[in-house]
């Protein structure tokens, strides 16, 4: 999806200005049959495998998150939006000064973990994002930002 579709969609969703954003992709669809040659003949295996892996990588206090999820930031909010070009307002709208941010990952793929607490609850919101073309260099801004040094 170019950069630039998505870049006015954030902006004209958002309420306030946005310092930067990021698309990636959920956990459930990074390990779909989808998005692998699961589907292939032997593909009960795989699927196994893919829903194993699922179960490892997701947080026990995982939300639910769209295939595609936009993640975008202002000086005092992050904005979750449900892309790969968003067309509705923010799903959740989180104060940044009451989150904790984790990242991981490798050359092929990484992972940003937005943990928050919903009315004493904990909640973790997870996009992946791929080490090809962009994104990785817009993760690496959003980190920037949210990760105090």
């Amino acid at each position: 999806m170019p950069a630039d579709r998505i870049d006015a969609a954030v902006r004209r969703l958002s309420p306030e200005a946005l310092v930067c954003w990021c698309n990636g992709q959920s956990l459930e669809s990074r390990y779909s049959q989808s998005a692998t040659s699961a589907g292939a003949p032997g593909g009960a295996a795989g699927a196994g495998v893919l829903r194993h892996q699922l179960r490892r990588a997701r947080r026990v206090d995982a939300v639910p998150m769209p295939r595609f999820p936009v993640v975008a930031l202002s000086a005092r909010h992050i904005y979750l939006f449900s892309g790969p070009v968003p067309d509705t307002q923010a799903f959740a709208v989180l104060p940044r000064d009451q989150v904790q941010v984790t990242s991981s990952g490798n050359a092929m793929w990484r992972r940003l973990d937005i943990l928050a607490t919903d009315e004493g609850r904990p909640r973790s919101y997870t996009i992946m994002v791929s080490g090809l073309g962009g994104g990785r260099k817009r993760l690496q801004r959003l980190i920037d930002e949210l990760v105090p040094r």
